[in-house]
């Protein structure tokens, strides 16, 4: 895709030569000649991949306009646009004022096209890997709806700001798409019933999935019960018309859709209230028929049943689906108990919390309407900047008790000086703001130190003590080394890698250039530690090259002391915000794959229930291949990827009559060809698993001989795939291993003898010897069915 640069410099020549540069390497590129031009127009074309500002411009400065671009995203609900300073300006404090504002980077005029266009490359890359990986996060991929937890963040903001309906919208009847039409239909039936959500409601609106076949709505500008009941009809209507589109005219499935709402604010703006009350009116819905919607309104309250309710409703009722990623907050009478469980839990494992008590005063000294609705504010803001671990009260008109958990006490003042700072400089000043802190839990855990670790290397001790000086003044732990051979050892010795590496590029022996690429062939954590050069060459090559190499930035010598601090910090939390957002994308990874597991395994078992003799037979093969996967070599996730296959391997026996399978006596030619067919039965149901050949393919070869004389392709050797040779050993070994209709298991030596005399034939001669050694390890037979 063409990156799309704006680049807004009042100087006719400056502009003409960046869209020259640019153009020339396939770049979009829009030329504006002011900030108030620039603001204008994205406010009306949207958002470009970057913004290339001059600073000195007439009217208002590039300071100015990015001051004003930030207020457009936050009102518009837009990411942060990268934005790089054009700057003809050496002077060391326009360059800290431009990182305290956020600004990306600095490029200087005259412009040199090498530099121009690695430091837009940088500066893209990492905004692009942050913006994929934080959609990842957020986004569910199946609906394209804001995921349970960005659901929640961006629901909370959304009922504090704007009018609409809260609506919780839950599918009926979908259990039965997928177990009559299976997990595949249901994915495209959950696909369609998002658009028709998305294009029931009116423009504006916010969409989360929940989880499973529940989403949370909010339609904006909706503030009366018959444009509700449009919403709700319009919605029945279309899933009944797509259910017959995708499962056919004659579908039986009553599928249809059942909503609760509440309006909002007029019972508040605090979604995690909201949600529950609309999740309350959701189940009077689905409890008084479905396909239909229902309004919250204060007589709910008081309408209790008296008849007994099982669990599941219970839970429904009590919202334990509905938990928000923001912070808890409780009246008094909650917070107590709360309070007291969680100091207990607290001691009870040896974690650290803190008490956190904030007063709020009137800067003009007047307890007037305008300052309460101010607390009111800063309370919402506690609820948004916190964790949804942490909880608090209002503790009277003007006064809240915080109570972070699981937190290290370097953390503590970060934690309250960003939403000090945030609530002053974005929101109000008219509040002063005091608040007195207290540590409990492990005070040892507490005590550590968890600054920013830095290591500096430069063969100049001047430089050292210098870099060690600025940055230590910073908080931050500074390792000084004089050679790329004194960090190469270090790294191999120390356990706790650093988060950045500040490394001269002149150096006896080996230099800055030349370390960076050792650095990056290493086979460990260490390679992934990001690098800054220091430098007093002023050539152009030499930046061009250290960034060519991947180094992040570059730093000039002499060092400026604001600078270099403002620049190490900045790059480091950079770097901290990608691990985090990787962390985040890897957690969600792992959640999806452990329910796919539960799924297959789930499936597996049903397909086994087919047969009467082959009980847990799925899972056994499943385990003995991973055992056989693992000692071939292969990594966790392959071996979790043939476990998972395995599991499968037989899912064509679905199409196989029960009394062939169960059959006491020797099948028939016809029967036999008849159980021969499961194998490509298995790979016709599995071939929609795109994502993954492997499903398919095991299904289909787990029966093929080493020597070509299987089925039901008459592979041979390598030609059959390495999961199916894999899957054919651990098959045949609990084959003779469990009990069947016509025979009971067969000794242990007997199953050797089998093994053996069929490498090369019937096995593959390399997995069949892993599973001799597990047999030989197995003295007492134990691993069978």
């Amino acid at each position: 895709m063409t990156k799309w640069i704006i680049v807004v410099d009042d100087d006719t020549a400056n502009l003409k030569m960046a869209g020259h540069i640019l153009s020339k390497n396939n770049m979009r590129v829009t030329a504006l000649k002011s900030g108030s031009s620039f603001l204008e127009y994205v406010n009306e074309n949207g958002m470009p991949d970057l913004v290339l500002l001059d600073i000195k411009m007439p009217a208002m400065d590039g300071f100015e306009t990015l001051g004003r671009l930030r207020q457009i995203e936050n009102r518009k609900g837009l990411m942060k646009t990268p934005v790089i300073f054009l700057t003809a300006d050496e002077d060391a404090d326009t360059e800290t004022r431009g990182f305290e504002v956020g600004v990306s980077d600095f490029i200087r005029k005259p412009f040199n096209p090498d530099v121009l266009l690695r430091r837009i490359d940088n500066i893209m890359s990492n905004s692009q890997e942050m913006h994929e990986l934080k959609s990842e996060a957020m986004i569910d991929k199946l609906t394209g709806f804001l995921n349970k937890n960005a659901a929640a963040v961006e629901l909370s903001k959304t009922c504090s700001e704007k009018n609409g309906c809260l609506m919780m919208i839950d599918l009926d009847s979908f259990k039965l798409v997928n177990d009559i039409y299976g997990h595949a239909m249901g994915d495209k039936v959950l696909t369609a019933c998002a658009d028709i959500i998305r294009k029931a409601v009116p423009e504006g609106s916010r969409f989360g999935r929940l989880g499973g076949d529940e989403f949370a709505v909010f339609a904006a500008g909706v503030s009366n019960e018959r444009a509700v009941a449009e919403i709700a009809a319009d919605i029945n209507k279309e899933i009944t018309r797509s259910a017959k589109e995708l499962m056919g005219d004659d579908v039986s499935i009553p599928l249809g859709a059942s909503v609760g709402g509440i309006f909002v604010p007029r019972y508040g703006n605090d979604y995690n209230s909201l949600i529950k009350l609309a999740d309350k009116s959701l189940y009077i819905v689905k409890k008084n028929g479905k396909h239909g919607y229902g309004l919250y309104n204060d007589d709910h309250d008081g309408d209790q049943e008296t008849s007994v309710i099982d669990l599941h409703a219970l839970s429904e009722i009590l919202g334990e689906r509905s938990v928000q990623d923001v912070a808890l907050q409780l009246d008094k009478d909650s917070f107590s108990p709360v309070y007291r469980y969680v100091i207990r839990y607290i001691i009870r494992h040896h974690i650290n919390g803190c008490k956190v008590l904030f007063t709020l005063d009137p800067a003009n000294g007047k307890r007037d309407a305008d300052f309460y609705e101010n607390v009111d504010g800063f309370g919402q803001r506690i609820r948004g900047t916190l964790r949804k671990s942490d909880i608090f009260m209002r503790n009277n008109k003007n006064q809240y008790f915080v109570f972070l958990t699981d937190i290290r006490a370097d953390s503590v003042e970060k934690v309250i000086n960003h939403l000090v700072n945030d609530w002053n400089s974005s929101i109000s000043k008219e509040l002063v703001i005091t608040y007195e802190t207290e540590l409990i839990g492990d005070k040892t855990d507490l005590s550590k130190n968890k600054t920013n670790k830095i290591i500096v290397v430069d063969d100049d001790v001047l430089n050292l003590q210098i870099a060690g000086k600025i940055l230590s003044s910073g908080g931050m732990r500074v390792t000084a080394l004089k050679s790329a051979d004194a960090l190469f050892d270090y790294l191999a010795r120390e356990t706790e890698l650093p988060d950045l590496i500040l490394l001269d590029v002149k150096m006896p022996v080996m230099d800055g250039f030349e370390a960076i690429k050792k650095l990056h062939s290493l086979e460990s954590e260490a390679s992934r530690i990001p690098v800054v050069f220091l430098t007093a060459d002023e050539s152009e090559g030499a930046e061009r090259e250290g960034l060519s190499l991947g180094a992040m930035d570059f730093i000039r010598k002499p060092f400026v002391p604001e600078v270099l601090l403002l620049r190490v910090n900045h790059l480091v939390e950079l770097v901290k915000l990608q691990n985090r957002l990787h962390e985040e994308a890897e957690q969600k990874s792992h959640e999806n794959k452990a329910l796919l597991l539960q799924v297959v395994s789930a499936l597996s078992a049903a397909i086994d229930t087919k047969d009467a003799c082959a009980k847990g037979h799925s899972r056994r093969v499943a385990e003995y291949a991973g055992m056989i996967a693992r000692r071939s070599g292969y990594p966790d996730a392959k071996v979790d990827d043939i476990y998972m296959t395995a599991l499968l391997h037989d899912v064509g026996k679905i199409g196989i009559a029960d009394g062939i399978l169960n059959k006491p006596s020797t099948l028939t030619a016809e029967e036999y060809e008849q159980v021969k067919a499961h194998s490509v039965k298995g790979a016709e149901i599995l071939r929609n698993i795109a994502v993954d050949p492997a499903f398919e393919k095991c299904a289909m070869y787990h029966h093929e001989r080493y020597d070509g004389t299987g089925y039901p392709e008459g592979l041979k050797g390598g030609a059959i795939p390495e999961e199916a040779r894999i899957i054919a050993v651990a098959d045949a070994y609990d084959a003779m291993t469990s009990d069947r209709s016509y025979r009971e298991h067969l000794s242990r030596e007997k199953v050797i003898s089998e093994l053996k005399n069929g490498m090369g034939t019937q096995f593959d001669p390399k997995f069949a010897e892993i599973m001799l050694g597990i047999i030989e390890e197995d003295k007492d037979y134990k691993l069978r069915g």
